[in-house]
This record gives C-alpha cells, sequence and structure tokens, in this order.
C-alpha cells in the first residue's frame, strides 16, 4: 500500500477584544493506492508526508458595528420588505381583477346573448 498526506500549514493571527493569539492553521488530505506490479500499478510502498507552508499570512479580527449603522441598515430591511409586499399585494390585486372581469364579462355577454334570443323570439311569436 501506499499512503500520501498532505498538510498545509497556514499561520494565522487572531486579534478580538480579549485575546491577541499568534497561530497556524492546518489542513490535510490523504491518498491511498495499492501497489501491484502484476496489475500495473508501479510504486514504492510506504506513507509519504508532504509539507506546504503556505508564504500567506490569515488575519481575523474582531470589529464591532457602531448602533446607528446597524439601526439604518435594520430600517433598510424593513422598509424593502414593506415595499416588497406592497409590490405584490398590487400584482396580485391587478390579476385578481382580470380574472373577475373575465368571469363578469364571460357571464354577462351570455346574459344578453340569451336576452337576444328571448327578445327575437317574443318578436316571431308576436308576428305570427
Amino acid at each position: 500500500m501506499l499512503f500520501q498526506y498532505f498538510i498545509t500549514v497556514v499561520p494565522t493571527k487572531l486579534h478580538t477584544s480579549g485575546v491577541s493569539v499568534n497561530m497556524h492553521q492546518f489542513s490535510v488530505t490523504e491518498r491511498e493506492r495499492l501497489v501491484s506490479n502484476k496489475k500495473g500499478s508501479h510504486g514504492v510502498s510506504g506513507i509519504f508526508i508532504k509539507y506546504n507552508l503556505s508564504p500567506l499570512m490569515v488575519r481575523v479580527r474582531e470589529e464591532h458595528m457602531p448602533l446607528s449603522v446597524f439601526l439604518v441598515r435594520l430600517y433598510g430591511i424593513i422598509g424593502g420588505i414593506f415595499s416588497t409586499s406592497g409590490l405584490l399585494h398590487g400584482l396580485i390585486g391587478y390579476f385578481v381583477d382580470i380574472i373577475c372581469c373575465c368571469f363578469r364579462l364571460g357571464a354577462d355577454q351570455s346574459k344578453e346573448v340569451s336576452h337576444y334570443y328571448t327578445l327575437k323570439n317574443k318578436g316571431a311569436s308576436k308576428g305570427s
């Protein structure tokens, strides 16, 4: 068997309100495969570890948002919700009115047609 481990190390600085720490983060990726000359898989069996030291540093800082910025963002979100719901309410009302008018027009047209035939039949019976 061939075991390979790839380790990446990233230097990190953490700054919070109470703590300032220098540390390292790492990630590990592993691979393994069967080494068999009979099956065409060549290589040396063993355990191999490969290190990758990152030249870049990650800085993590804790920053607090002022209350005024928070309130402006909150009011913006609430205003957006109200305007979007008003727009949706208007569109839905518009489509409901269109659908109701179509049914109402269909009913009115059928009444006119039946009224027309009624008047025509009454006129034909009077003339006979």
